[in-house]
């Protein structure tokens, strides 16, 4: 179904009465950013096969953003069973943060399950928003459900519009024939239907006020990018999404060298009357040596000199590699990666200063990510502990977060210290920086130790303990 066209009439606002909070221009790019992902973009074809970009650049931001994340919780049985809870996010976090990067976001959607919470991690294009706060907060978001059964589509929408002075939740069925569900924002829900019409929806509550809390039911994971697709709009933008005409390039390219080889493939031309022939007079090729040969009918004179000639051009391949090269390394640049990510790191020409710039182009990115997250999953532990209080789990219990993020991938901290180390020999820093660098201390307390160190050890000589440390 093309979404211009589709747009034409609003199926959601016709059914609901709900006006959706997604442009054309964003249901549209969300489109291409999933095609992308999973090698559909209008470009692939069988001449023109894909490298897999934005999934390897999905997947190497998710690698540096969750390498040996923790999200530790202290303090009560409460905290003990909402981190049991987040192992359904622990357990498979790089592969989650993938496909929120490849999409732009992610809703994580808590829900109790009879005797225990479980959690839904709604895909960006897989959810309607509908209002968003001051802030970009996303207050008002649809989920829908599907359910197939006697050729028919069953749609659920569990609607949950929060606002200050309540906060309500609203679950609605409907029912079509048409099977298709790939459009969801512009896609016919059908004709409304009761929730006891379905057997597996039955026992679900129309409709729900959940009084007193200060925040909704779920929370939204967002890639910090600049949405230049629409600018109104709060919603995130996928990580490849300024370089899909550069990925379009680097797909093409690679086709051209797949063809520059494929053509120009050693063989040896033969007249084919100097070939065995079987019973029906038909010419083989000698079993296993068929891609060896290309056969060409003489015709007029017999040409000695002719009998075969030996196919074995030269092969530019340099050049199409060079161009593919420059191609991922525009690509790098505009997915925030390092150089040498996607390119060949021997032909990074740059300068060091360059290099150094994308390097940390590429930490800011991972941070900003990092940051994003753990807002998101920090929102997930109080929609969490709500529903627990809710469901008459728990009554209260204190609950400590902390959250730990490696960036040694990205910073070399064992050269770093060292180059301060040789900073501090030559005058350059300070010894108490040093120490309010690497150790977390504030001026005052970094200045006390190193005169404890100096009174305690005299004699010793360190480059912690040689001058005044009161020397600025």
């Amino acid at each position: 179904m093309n979404i211009k066209d589709s747009t034409k009439k609003d199926y959601l606002k016709e059914r609901t009465g709900i006006q959706m909070a997604v442009s054309s221009k964003m249901m549209e790019a969300l489109r291409k950013w999933k095609k992308a992902y999973i090698n559909e973009s209008e470009w692939v074809s069988e001449k023109v096969p894909s490298l897999e970009l934005p999934s390897s650049i999905a997947s190497e931001i998710s690698r540096l953003v969750t390498v040996e994340s923790e999200v530790n919780l202290s303090g009560s049985a409460k905290a003990d069973y909402i981190s049991s809870c987040l192992e359904q996010y622990t357990s498979n976090k790089k592969n989650i943060v993938e496909t929120a990067c490849s999409i732009g976001g992610m809703y994580f959607k808590p829900f109790f399950d009879g005797d225990e919470v479980l959690i839904d991690f709604v895909y960006q294009d897989e959810a309607i928003p509908f209002r968003f706060d001051g802030k970009g907060n996303v207050t008002g978001v649809i989920f829908p459900t599907f359910l197939f059964k006697n050729n028919k589509r069953y749609t659920k929408l569990e609607i949950h519009d929060f606002q200050k002075d309540k906060y309500i939740i609203e679950n609605r069925a409907f029912v079509s024939k048409e099977r298709d569900i790939s459009d969801l924002f512009v896609g016919d829900p059908g004709h409304e239907i009761s929730l006891t019409d379905v057997e597996e929806w039955q026992d679900i509550e129309p409709k729900i006020q959940v009084n007193g809390t200060e925040h909704p039911f779920y929370s939204y994971f967002r890639v910090p990018l600049a949405n230049n697709i629409d600018r109104k709009s709060p919603l995130g933008v996928s990580v490849y999404a300024r370089a899909l005409k550069d990925i379009k390039k680097a797909d093409i390219q690679m086709s051209r060298l797949d063809w520059e080889f494929d053509s120009k493939e050693t063989a040896i031309e033969l007249d084919e009357s100097y070939l065995q022939q079987d019973i029906y007079g038909q010419t083989f090729l000698p079993k296993g040596k068929e891609r060896m040969f290309r056969t060409y009918q003489s015709q007029g004179s017999f040409d000695k000199e002719k009998l075969f000639e030996h196919f074995s051009p030269e092969i530019r391949d340099q050049s199409f590699i060079n161009g593919l090269n420059k191609y991922l390394q525009q690509i790098e640049f505009k997915c925030g990666l390092a150089y040498g990510t996607l390119s060949d790191p021997q032909q990074v020409d740059k300068t060091a200063e360059e290099i150094k710039t994308s390097k940390q182009r590429s930490y800011q990115l991972i941070s900003d990510i990092q940051g994003s997250l753990e807002n998101a999953l920090r929102g997930l532990i109080n929609s969490i502990d709500d529903i627990c209080i809710a469901n008459g789990l728990f009554d209260g219990g204190e609950i400590n977060v902390a959250f730990t993020w490696d960036d040694s991938i990205i910073i070399d901290a064992a050269k770093e210290k060292q180059q301060d180390i040789q900073d501090i020999n030559t005058g350059v820093l300070n010894k108490y920086e040093y120490r309010m660098k690497w150790y977390g201390e504030d001026e005052e307390t970094a200045k006390a130790k190193i005169a404890e160190m100096n009174s305690s050890r005299p004699g010793i000589t360190s480059v912690f303990m040689r001058d005044d440390v009161g020397d600025e």
